[in-house]
């Protein structure tokens, strides 16, 4: 009977120290996905500073780790090099924004939801223009592409989705995913031409002026 009871108690002690070592893990496993979120959130705020400070080409990998209380050899458990670096950090900013814009446009018809939807984006890009050279020197359709078919990219892949999802009734014929993306993408860049246009001292439109023409650009663009 005593050992029984001596072996139960030593089950019972088995699976409490099991349980303890499970929340252990699962504690540790938190700690070191938290620490890698905020390392690599250290790299990208310090390349952004680096950018605008001495312009993308001319920072070196070296001087964004500098600038960090990280080893320059932590850099690589993140990015593959400087141009990895990069591209997160101009999708990071654009997905940023996007999902900004789409919270504050609430327009129902979906036309005139997009189209507010761009002009916030003009607005903001206007007020930001060191943000918008980076995006705008940096977002293509190898870009596009690589979002599409590469895990690293899985978060703007998934805001893209959900922004084509959003206004699948935009369209007024039926296009594969890409092909949205495609036209999508082409919208995309008149807002950038027009942001460039805004931003030249010389421009010869105001930047309202600019809105209206743009607005009728893009109905030509989504055939409405």
């Amino acid at each position: 009977m005593l050992n029984t009871v001596q072996k139960s108690g030593t089950i019972k002690n088995v699976k409490r120290n099991e349980r303890c070592s499970i929340d252990e893990r699962r504690l540790v496993v938190s700690y070191l996905d938290e620490k890698k979120k905020d390392n690599k959130l250290q790299i990208i705020q310090s390349a952004i500073k680096m950018f605008e400070k001495k312009g993308v080409e001319k920072t070196t990998i070296r001087d964004i780790m500098n600038n960090t209380d990280l080893g320059l050899g932590t850099f690589y458990s993140y990015f593959k090099d400087k141009e990895d670096l990069k591209e997160q950090i101009v999708l990071s900013k654009v997905v940023d924004l996007v999902l900004e814009a789409e919270k504050k446009c609430t327009q129902e018809d979906h036309v005139e939801r997009f189209i507010s939807f761009t002009e916030f984006i003009i607005d903001y890009y206007i007020a930001h223009p060191f943000e918008f050279e980076l995006v705008a020197s940096n977002l293509n359709w190898a870009l596009y592409a690589k979002v599409e078919n590469e895990e690293r990219f899985a978060e703007a892949d998934t805001t893209l989705k959900f922004i084509l999802n959003k206004y699948s009734q935009l369209f007024s014929k039926e296009y594969s995913d890409s092909q949205k993306l495609y036209i999508l993408s082409l919208t995309i860049e008149t807002v950038i031409s027009t942001c460039k246009l805004a931003i030249r001292k010389d421009s010869i439109l105001s930047i309202d002026e600019m809105k209206s023409v743009l607005v009728e650009v893009i109905k030509q663009i989504l055939n409405r």
